[in-house]
This record gives C-alpha cells, structure tokens and sequence, in this order.
C-alpha cells in the first residue's frame, strides 16, 4: 500500500475494521489495467525509492507477484478472495472475514488467526453447554487450558463473556 499510494493525491491511504471486513483504501489508480497487471509479473511502484527500501529489508519482491500474494494468502486464511473495487483514482481492497475472525476484530486483538478461532469456538462451546469447563474446552478445541484462559480474559475483558457464581458451581454466560 505504502509503494503504490499516490502521496500527490488529497486523499490519504486507509485501513478500516469492521465487523464483517477488513476495508484497504490506497489513493491513485493502477498503472495498467487490473487484468494486465493480474496475468504477468509486471511490477510498476508508484514510488520506486520506497518499493527499493522495502525490497532491501526483504518486505517486498522485485517483480510484481503482489495481487496475487493477497488472494493466495487470503484465501489460504480465510477460504475467499478479496474484492477489488477498482476506480480512476483510486483502489479500495475489501477483505471479508468469517465469524470467528470477526470476534477477534471486535473485541480489538490481533495476535493471528488461532486466537480470533479459539475465542470463536470458547463462545460456540458456552452458547452449547454454560457449564463446561476450561479443560473440556481445551480438549474440545486442541490448545492448551492456559491458551483457553487467555482468550477468556479477552473475551471477558471485552465484554463477550461473563462467569455467573464460583469456579465450582457456576457457569459462563456469552453476551451479545
């Protein structure tokens, strides 16, 4: 984003979070066409001293396999493809997200896939049985109780999930 922004532009590049998606706005439209630059290993940066840096620091590659980069792994994480909204001057790509990585995008974490899941599955199991317990949710999910604990102090901290009475003879309760 940060190589191809348009900085001439008044608009400035963006990411918004939302329940649902994941929203990259990038000022300054395409050198070529999206199909042209989709189907060959053309790379044209916007800003070639910034492309530069990042291909030192070995954050960029020196030819232009970066769209599809973003549908291979987007789709090996998350099952779909993003969609490009293509305008004169300007490129919106809107990744959109399942359930369990809307949990972690709402309660504000980022710590990667695994967690966003397992706070999802903690809130699925809940809804199920508001009595189970963390070692049965452990085994349940295959990850650690501690693993468990930690995304239940998220989810609770956040607002997702609350315990009703003791450790022993109480139960959890998921929030909306």
């Amino acid at each position: 984003m940060l190589m191809h922004t348009d900085y001439f532009s008044p608009a400035c590049p963006r990411v918004r979070i939302f329940t649902n998606h994941i929203e990259f706005y990038n000022p300054g439209g395409l050198p070529k066409p999206f199909e042209e630059l989709k189907g060959k290993d053309i790379s044209l940066p916007r800003n070639p001293i910034m492309a530069k840096l990042f291909r030192m620091v070995k954050l960029a590659e020196n030819i232009g396999f970066g769209l599809d980069k973003i549908d291979t792994n987007w789709k090996a994480y998350n099952s779909t493809v993003p969609d490009y909204q293509i305008e004169f001057d300007s490129v919106v790509v809107d990744f959109k997200m399942e359930a369990d990585e809307r949990v972690e995008q709402v309660s504000g974490k980022t710590s990667g896939k695994m967690s966003g899941k397992t706070s999802g599955k903690i809130l699925e199991l809940v809804k199920e049985n508001k009595y189970i317990s963390i070692p049965e949710m452990a085994e349940i999910i295959g990850v650690s109780e501690r693993s468990i604990e930690r995304n239940i102090e998220n989810l609770k901290k956040d607002g997702f999930l609350s315990r009703i009475g003791p450790a022993k003879g109480g139960y959890w309760k998921a929030t909306e």
